[in-house]
């Protein structure tokens, strides 16, 4: 089922049927797994651990062309990005495996303990779209001043939860993936967010069917 050159990673149900209309999922080789277009489709799991694990163990097995994970994501504000853009991230940071005072952040890349090369892991462009760096959180910030510490910190312009795991998992075996996501969110204080996933989703449709037509 996975010896085809693109293969497409969601972290959860949820996005997937959202966006692609599948919720007929099934178990092979461990993966909760449908096809798309012929294309085989695959949840990570929210958040990094689920996404370590499992693009890990694929990509342990299979080396796919073509690998993209996506789904919806948060922008920055004052980022100039909309709700529904759709951006192709080229890094993702671990930014919040730090310490965090109240007023600063230090990534335990810096005081030594590296995660990944530069403390991110590295994906492959989609020149059809803005091209944005990305922050993978755990502690997701509903108030602006974490929120705008986590952008300084890396000048990410978009956050999600599971870029980073997923893409070092495939660069440790020797895979640059590609990332695409659509913005559903902004970032930071909830009262600033203006959630529209409807319009987000819509987007993101489309370009996995770009991504299928020029791929293939």
């Amino acid at each position: 089922m996975f010896e085809t050159s693109i293969v497409i990673f969601f972290p959860t149900f949820l996005e997937c049927k959202k966006v692609l209309n599948i919720s007929d999922f099934s178990s092979n080789n461990y993966f909760d797994t449908a096809t798309y277009k012929s294309i085989p489709v695959i949840i990570t799991g929210a958040g990094k651990s689920n996404a370590a694990a499992v693009s890990a163990l694929f990509f342990s097995k299979f080396k796919p062309k073509y690998p993209i994970l996506t789904g919806i994501c948060g922008a920055y504000q004052n980022t100039h990005i909309k709700t529904s853009d759709v951006v192709s991230i080229d890094y993702d940071y671990f930014v919040d495996e730090a310490n965090y005072n109240g007023l600063s952040i230090t990534t335990i890349h810096e005081k030594g303990f590296v995660i990944a090369k530069d403390n991110r892991a590295e994906f492959n462009i989609d020149e059809n779209y803005k091209l944005v760096s990305s922050n993978t959180v755990s502690l997701i910030p509903q108030f602006d001043s974490l929120s705008n510490l986590y952008m300084a910190k890396t000048n990410a312009l978009v956050e999600n939860m599971e870029g980073a795991a997923f893409g070092m998992a495939a660069n440790k075996h020797g895979i640059k993936p590609y990332q695409i996501r659509a913005v559903s969110n902004y970032c930071g204080n909830t009262e600033k967010q203006q959630w529209d996933i409807n319009k987000a989703c819509a987007a993101l449709k489309k370009a996995i069917d770009l991504f299928i037509e020029t791929h293939k």
